[in-house]
């Protein structure tokens, strides 16, 4: 009896693991889009109200659809606006993204107020385009992947169960 309940928790431990990996794609895909929705947001701000970026950090932070972005309440007072930024981006990144997102994802921030309102639409653009090409990449990704890292997982278990009988 207790052999059967080992292999049935290392078959549900492994089918964990896929799942895991499988949520983890579905979040970086779900980050980017809300990421890009932020400068989606900035721009707007930027081009019709020519607001402070403490003021754009206030109502991004007031944003219900900006709430699972920690870095956001994270900015520290006292430290220049952009290296703040890039400080609680580093500490507080968006769950699921890679290292190249959490770098662009900084560097939005950290050219933010840096320019004329001109050049920080420019700036907003590029980024806005390379964010788009790492959600497609994402997108394509999760539906090639995600199933498979639930499969993998259950079959994993299912063979290493196999192999202890």
């Amino acid at each position: 009896m207790l052999k059967i309940f080992s292999l049935a928790v290392i078959i549900c431990t492994s089918a964990f693991i896929g799942n895991y990996f499988s949520s983890q794609l579905r979040y970086r895909l779900s980050a980017l889009k809300n990421i890009n929705y932020m400068i989606e947001e900035m721009t707007l701000l930027l081009r019709y109200r020519s607001p402070t970026v403490y003021e754009i950090l206030d109502t991004l932070r007031e944003d219900e659809r900006f709430s699972d972005f920690d870095f956001l309440r994270h900015i520290p007072d006292g430290v220049p606006f952009q290296q703040g930024w890039r400080q609680a981006v580093e500490k507080y990144p968006p769950r699921g993204l890679t290292k190249s997102d959490t770098a662009l994802l900084a560097d939005i921030g950290a050219r933010l107020g840096t320019c004329d309102t001109e050049g920080q639409l420019g700036i907003l653009a590029l980024r806005r385009a390379e964010l788009e090409n790492a959600a497609a990449s994402a997108e394509t990704d999760c539906s090639r992947k995600c199933k498979l890292y639930r499969s993998l997982g259950v079959l994993a278990g299912a063979f290493i169960s196999i192999m202890l009988i």
